[in-house]
């Protein structure tokens, strides 16, 4: 049964030998320590690099997929010279100012009806 196994374990291995290349032998001259805290330190500024790039992707996604709103004005940029005469408010457009008279102050039906009278009389 023992050898079974150490026959397995062989095949397994001998199919590996191929493969995985030889360990380079031990040279007293080099130090291992730096090289070793070169490649991290190197390896790290790779993953930085990396990172950044991603991000710089996500940024352009971001642009392409949703165009930048446009920029609204601000109340105190805008020259308000619609004014409305039952209220004195003023408005920056004659649109505001008409939907303003529509929701603010409505004409009633038998108001409406004498302004249209007085307006078709010569």
């Amino acid at each position: 049964m023992n050898q079974l196994n150490d026959h397995n374990h062989n095949q397994f291995f001998s199919m590996f030998d191929n493969s995985i290349p030889q360990c380079p032998n031990y040279d007293s001259k080099t130090n291992y320590l730096l090289e070793s805290r070169k490649i991290f330190l190197f390896n790290q500024v790779l993953q930085q690099k990396i990172q950044f790039i991603k991000d710089q992707n996500i940024l352009l996604d971001k642009q392409l997929v949703q165009p930048q709103k446009k920029q609204r004005r601000k109340a105190t940029d805008i020259s308000k010279i619609y004014k409305c005469t039952q209220c004195e408010k003023l408005y920056g457009s004659e649109a505001s100012l008409n939907l303003h008279i529509k929701l603010k102050h409505p004409i009633i039906e038998s108001e409406s009806k004498t302004l249209i009278e007085q307006s078709f009389q010569i």
